[in-house]
């Protein structure tokens, strides 16, 4: 019994020092550049180069102890890439469809909830190091293409831009991986830098593709972003 209270009495002594020393929650606003790419499954899709996006939104830290948070919030997330594939394709004044290959360029935004496990260093010359781990679930806002088409049979060409919101699914999934630098600013108020990989897990286009009705559009969006945020 007694050995209880002293641990007891020694829990109350020590829990209010470590709130002291760290808040328990932080919440502040972040921004990122980031540069976008599409891959595939299917043989006949093709990555066509990486293109540029960006985000921002609000960032939140719960901290389970002093050097680990379960870091969330929102983005608003613009994420592009370009693709392209095998399609059947039908130019103005023709009946009928060409075959060919159709290159389009997404632009994609997304409403983007990250989960982050952080885990920071401890003060080295004022300066804290991190490494973060997670998930990150997308919902679908926008999605529009630039598209051009080259003709197999007489390399006719045609380009155009579309809505592709119904081409896409609704969601994106994705696992996260994280690294940077974290440093005060005033008081209580830290400013954050570092680098995010953003991987998607499963395909977000939908339909089949018009050469081959039997194969399933396949595509995955990541991204490589920098970003920079600031905590109160």
């Amino acid at each position: 019994m007694k050995l209880k209270l002293i641990l007891f009495a020694a829990i109350l002594t020590i829990s209010p020092t470590l709130l002291a020393q760290h808040k328990p929650f932080q919440f502040g606003f972040k921004a990122a550049a980031n540069i976008g790419w599409y891959n595939s499954s299917n043989d006949d899709y093709n990555n066509e180069g990486v293109k540029f996006g960006g985000s921002w939104g609000f960032a939140a830290d719960f901290y389970l102890l002093e050097n680990y948070s379960i870091t969330t919030g929102f983005d608003v997330l613009y994420l592009n890439g370009s693709m392209s594939y095998p399609d059947n394709y039908y130019f103005e004044n023709l009946s009928f469809p060409k075959q060919g290959i159709l290159t389009r360029e997404f632009n994609t935004k997304y409403l983007r909830i990250p989960v982050l496990f952080t885990m920071k260093t401890n003060e080295i010359n004022k300066l804290r190091y991190y490494g973060q781990i997670g998930l990150g679930i997308g919902f679908l806002l926008t999605a529009k293409s630039d598209d051009s088409f080259l003709a197999d049979a007489d390399g006719m060409t045609e380009s155009s831009s579309n809505n592709v919101y119904d081409d896409f699914r609704f969601t994106r999934e994705s696992v996260l991986v994280g690294a940077g630098v974290e440093f005060p600013v005033y008081k209580s108020t830290y400013a954050r830098v570092g680098v995010l990989f953003d991987n998607a897990l499963i395909n977000i286009l939908k339909g089949n593709n018009t050469v081959d009705s039997s194969e399933k559009h396949n595509g995955r969006n990541s991204f490589i972003e920098i970003n920079a945020s600031i905590l109160f």
